[in-house]
């Protein structure tokens, strides 16, 4: 059975690159572009083996549902990546909670080796 990501990121371009990338790897991908969309989303089916937010969303902060996710029983386990443009988000408080961060623009090889040491 394929290993589901969830991604939320409102760059389209980017959002695409990403599925594209982890699909290609054997990933099951679901990309949200609001946190609206992913939390209806996710209240209705199975969780995913990770997530990948985006700091910067038009309607809130990917840390603040990373913190959410880490705090909250039944999603506290799944590994969280965060992604920012912004280095400054990576020693933000709610950035602490989550697995990993990557700056964008990323390095492929180096964003899927981060997505395989997570799923390991």
């Amino acid at each position: 059975m394929k290993k589901k990501i969830y991604v939320l990121e409102d760059d389209a371009d980017i959002g695409e690159l990403i599925a594209f990338l982890l699909t290609e790897q054997g990933y099951e991908v679901s990309v949200f572009s609001t946190i609206a969309s992913f939390r209806q989303y996710a209240n209705h089916n199975p969780l995913p083996a990770l997530l990948i937010i985006d700091v910067m969303l038009p309607d809130g902060n990917g840390l603040d549902v990373c913190k959410e996710w880490k705090t909250a029983a039944t999603t506290q386990s799944i590994p969280i990546l965060v992604m920012s443009a912004y280095e400054d988000y990576r020693h933000d408080n709610r950035a602490q909670d989550a697995d990993g961060f990557i700056s964008k623009p990323f390095d492929i090889k180096s964003f899927l080796v981060d997505v395989k040491a997570q799923l390991s």
